[in-house]
């Protein structure tokens, strides 16, 4: 019997017994939507991986701000009510030495920002010339400030391609001016778009593309003239060589702002490539378990599909002696059956596909985690529910072509 006529007869007979076959489906069905999901969760953890270690720069320590409350804010304003000031700053770069490749502090300001009478709700930070090196956000037109502009506190800005498109969509934006809080500050400089990504970062950057940033020196003694809590800083963000003194340098900070903070905890310190690996540990996780359903599910799905063949052999006996007596082959008996089997595992391997693409999505909305489904998953599936197929119908096709032909045809 040729391959074709055994496909002819086994998908006929799949579509005589709707219901049956669905439900010998199922376990294919849910065991290759779970590999599928699997891999979009792991692929799209990879890729989460790199982009927020691309926002919040490799090899990087954040040391944050915090605002107290109760006795730790008594304690604060009395041995150190300051909080986080350029001065940590300083004696950390001291401390760090040759470990430290870049370091920029970070001052958010509460002031107004305006551009021909318009007044626009972008957020303004004082930094320095570092910053664009840990963070790895580049510049796409002009200059960032450079050491004079930090060191002199120039009135320049460079602006978020948000901030461009709003408040200079038809002209350049290099040489115009903006106000900050009274004070026109010359823009020298457009960052590139960057995007504010939806699954976020394990620390909050912001939306990078809707900022204005200055000198940190005109942001404490202009913007801020006059303020007491002037001089504190919002974060101070550090990069260091290599990963090897990452942890190291992360303790020796530690240590230095212990002691100059007389141990009020003003202050939080972050390593963000820690956190995002503690993250994605989450995910593997997840995936594991999601795997170990996978192989269960195909298991019970490979004992479905078995079971219904041996029924369909003892039911159809009677058949299958006919078939013999009329000069079919046992390997076209055993073709047949076997080519079943794949039909059915197949078909429930391609509905196991959408399935998967439903269950990836809705996995990536409901926890708000990115999900990419790889084109080797879906061969990788198809394969598996082949392989599926052929070994549990293997037993099946094996019990039918061996039937005696005569004690087939004397079956009721």
């Amino acid at each position: 019997m040729q391959i074709f006529e055994s496909v002819k007869i086994g998908s006929r007979e799949i579509t005589m017994h709707k219901l049956r076959s669905v439900l010998t489906m199922l376990g294919v069905i849910f065991g290759v939507a779970a590999v599928i999901s699997t891999a979009a969760i792991g692929a799209g953890a990879r890729d989460e991986l790199d982009r927020q270690l691309s926002e919040l720069g490799t090899n990087t320590i954040r040391i944050q701000s915090v605002e107290l409350r109760g006795r730790e804010l008594s304690d604060q304003r009395r041995l150190a009510p300051f909080g986080l000031t350029r001065a940590d700053l300083e004696n950390i770069k001291e401390v760090l030495g040759p470990r430290l490749a870049a370091a920029a502090p970070s001052k958010k300001l509460n002031a107004q920002v305006q551009v021909s009478g318009r007044v626009l709700a972008y957020e303004t930070y004082g930094t320095n010339q570092d910053f664009p090196r840990i963070s790895g956000y580049s510049v796409a037109n002009g200059r960032f400030i450079n050491p004079m502009d930090t060191e002199e506190g120039r009135t320049v800005a460079v602006i978020g391609d948000t901030v461009r498109r709003s408040a200079f969509p038809l002209t350049d934006p290099i040489g115009q001016h903006i106000m900050i809080g009274g004070i026109p500050f010359e823009v020298i400089g457009v960052m590139a778009a960057r995007g504010r990504s939806e699954g976020g970062t394990v620390i909050d950057v912001g939306d990078l593309d809707r900022s204005i940033y200055i000198p940190v020196n005109a942001a404490l003694r202009r913007v801020s003239y006059g303020d007491p809590r002037a001089d504190r800083l919002d974060e101070i963000a550090l990069r260091v060589t290599s990963e090897d003194v990452l942890r190291e340098s992360s303790a020796l900070v530690e240590r230095v702002l212990e002691r100059r903070h007389l141990g009020v905890p003003g202050y939080r310190v972050l390593v963000p490539e820690e956190l995002i690996r503690q993250q994605q540990q989450t995910k593997n996780v997840l995936s594991q378990v999601l795997i170990f359903i996978a192989a269960i599910s195909l298991l019970v799905g490979g004992i479905g599909i078995m079971n219904i063949m041996l029924a369909t052999v003892t039911q159809r006996t009677k058949e299958i002696g006919i078939r013999r007596a009329l000069g079919a082959r046992k390997r076209d008996i055993l073709l047949q059956f076997l080519v079943e089997s794949l039909i059915i595992s197949l078909l429930g391997g391609l509905v196991g596909i959408g399935v998967g693409f439903g269950l990836a999505s809705g996995i990536g909305a409901w926890a708000e985690w990115p999900t990419i489904i790889p084109p080797e998953a879906i061969i990788i599936s198809t394969s598996i529910s082949a392989l599926v197929g052929f070994l549990f119908g293997l037993y099946p096709s094996l019990k039918a072509a061996g039937l005696d032909p005569i004690e087939a045809l004397r079956t009721e």
